[in-house]
């Protein structure tokens, strides 16, 4: 597979190089969750005139899959406040390099790490 860039976040960005970012995030969320409440109220107002639950069902299925194809892909919209991450320095190495499970094993057990930062203080 292809591996992120040091500075990323792990499972992030790895397909497209672009992340949503927070307000993103709860923008894409508002918008679901305002395009579903108005589909809904059409979707109910067009099966109760036409008397028909077929109608107000297509009707709904079709505001979800505008909802779907507006809010699911990682629009340009979405990206406009991108996150900084601050760079990965010797004194704060990444995550598989120190916190790999079994990295603390090789270097002596988890009471060996707790008695050194003991020392340390």
């Amino acid at each position: 597979g292809t591996r992120p860039r040091q500075n990323e976040p792990r499972g992030v960005g790895f397909t497209t190089g672009r992340t949503m970012d927070f307000r993103g995030q709860k923008l894409a969320e508002r918008m679901y969750q305002v395009i579903l409440v108005i589909a809904g109220i059409i979707a109910f107002l067009a099966g109760y005139l036409s008397g028909s639950f077929d109608t107000m069902s297509y009707v709904f299925t079709c505001g979800v899959i505008v909802a779907v194809i507006l809010c699911v892909p990682d629009w340009n919209y979405f990206n406009q406040h991108p996150v900084k991450w601050l760079p990965i320095d010797e004194d704060h190495p990444d995550w598989e390099t120190k916190y790999k499970p079994g990295a603390t094993e090789a270097k002596g057990g988890a009471k060996g790490g707790k008695q050194e930062s003991k020392k340390k203080r």
